[in-house]
């Protein structure tokens, strides 16, 4: 392909709803975090974000595609036009997307005030990922915002290059991703297909699996992540992306939640700490185990309510990953991730020994090296307080190693680390007797949910698969012990 500023990328817009009758924020665990919290939810202030959308036409056929930034939802809000198309006329998409991610009065972070807004075209090409011809070497642009939502879908000759960019400013900038999947049908490669973004469907039931790229990016791969309660995509995926934001909140304003004795924060190349508590795989890890698989929607917007109550019950909608082919790990619930994220960094048994790998009933970890090679370690071990009739809901989660530092090195290689989670029982003289696992050989996500039986203690483990080479790689676990009769 001739280089190009915009390459050529077809792109599917999801068709947000305009008109939200019920407040979706009701049904994510908003209402129960505010309570909590009241005054002190982090509401995106000082958290910059970026808004990618498709370029659609009116009937006149003129493109649009930015928010209409003089919507009072937005007063108060900069939003920069970061693409070479001229603003023009705004796009309604666009404004309703906005609205649920950052705007006054639907969104729960209405204190964002950075927001740079590109087409996705100009995203894909030189505007941010650099993708715009075969073999390029220069690295995407080093940018302040830390989520980005894409509530688009789309395909291009260039896909797999464009895949490979994404899943590498993912891990190397813990820039988060939050991506939409089909409405309807088969997904698209553009975005879904990446292994580490956050991939978003609507409770209503979204396309599964990933669509198949190349020998890397192989379709059937579980998608989406998690749900959120919309008619559509374009509407749920903003409303994780808040989430996502709000939770960076949470962790910036409480540098000490992350524990690790050795890593605890990174500087990506814009210069921006990271602290552990908001590094992209804590993140999914925490957002997943926080999800509800089971609901009690109320929202108006569809009569009766559309509810999840027979997650993972036929075999056909059980994952190899420990997901729901529909509906991931569950529906969002933005209280359940923050309980778990403020409940600090626990590090396993291996890697503070002093601690024994003691957890509480909620709590995450992040291990920077992980794997056998180099003197890092091949289990990790956690810990599980006593709480009878329990139901566990984990989520292992790591990144897609892209090698972006050779030439040509974006198109080229990549190493998916196989990694298993396990639940083991322990009896009163110390035995172990393997309960549950989650051990997918093709994704980078495992997740259990069970309910475990009364009277025994229990181990969570990270392990290296058998059989493959060590490694040296990071890795987040997040997970909630509950009572077994909460709904």
């Amino acid at each position: 392909m001739a280089r190009s500023a915009v390459p050529a990328v077809a792109v599917t817009a999801l068709l947000a709803a305009t008109g939200v009758r019920a407040d979706p924020r009701s049904e994510v665990g908003f209402p129960a975090l505010r309570a909590a919290l009241g005054r002190n939810v982090p509401a995106g202030a000082g958290v910059p974000v970026a808004l990618v959308e498709g370029i659609l036409t009116d009937a006149q056929g003129r493109p649009t595609w930015m928010p209409d930034a003089g919507n009072r939802e937005f007063a108060g809000q900069d939003i920069a036009n970061l693409s070479s198309q001229a603003e023009g006329l705004a796009s309604g998409h666009a404004t309703a997307v906005a609205r649920l991610f950052f705007g006054r009065t639907m969104s729960m972070t209405p204190r964002i005030r950075t927001v740079a807004a590109y087409s996705a075209p100009d995203w894909v090409g030189t505007g941010y990922l650099q993708a715009a011809w075969v073999g390029s070497d220069l690295a995407p642009v080093a940018v302040t915002a830390r989520v980005a939502n894409h509530s688009w879908i789309g395909d291009m000759p260039l896909a797999g290059e464009v895949l490979r960019r994404v899943d590498w400013v993912v891990d190397r900038d813990e820039f988060v991703q939050v991506v939409g999947t089909a409405n309807t049908g088969a997904n698209q490669p553009l975005l879904a297909s990446a292994y580490n973004v956050i991939a978003v469907g609507r409770t209503l039931g979204s396309a599964a699996g990933s669509a198949g790229v190349d020998a890397l990016y192989v379709a059937g791969r579980a998608r989406p992540d998690l749900v959120a309660p919309a008619e559509t995509s374009s509407a749920a995926t903003p409303l994780v992306a808040s989430a996502a934001v709000l939770l960076i909140g949470i962790g910036d304003g409480n540098p000490a939640l992350s524990t690790d004795p050795r890593v605890r924060s990174v500087r990506n190349r814009a210069g921006v700490v990271i602290h552990n508590t908001a590094r992209a795989e804590v993140l999914r890890a925490v957002l997943m185990a926080g999800a509800d698989r089971r609901t009690r929607n109320r929202w108006q917007d569809k009569l009766p309510p559309v509810d999840i109550s027979d997650y993972r019950e036929a075999a056909g909608d059980r994952t190899g990953n420990g997901l729901d082919r529909r509906y991931g790990a569950g529906q969002l619930n933005v209280y359940n991730s923050y309980r778990i994220l403020a409940a600090g960094e626990q590090n396993s048994a291996e890697d503070e020994p002093a601690r024994g790998g003691q957890a509480s009933a909620t709590g995450f970890d992040y291990d920077p090296e992980f794997g056998g090679a180099a003197g890092s370690n091949t289990a990790a071990t956690y810990r599980l307080p006593y709480v009878p009739a329990a139901e566990l809901r984990a989520t292992l989660a790591w990144h897609l190693d892209v090698d972006g530092k050779t030439p040509g090195g974006f198109a080229g290689s990549a190493r998916l680390y196989n990694i298993d989670l396990r639940l083991w029982r322990v009896d009163e003289a110390g035995g172990r007797t393997l309960h549950a696992a989650s051990t997918s050989a093709n994704e980078n996500t495992e997740s259990l949910w069970l309910r475990l039986p009364p009277g025994s203690r229990w181990e969570l483990e990270v392990a290296s698969a058998p059989g493959g080479a060590p490694f040296v790689w990071d890795y987040a676990l997040a997970w909630q012990l509950r009572p077994a009769d909460r709904d």
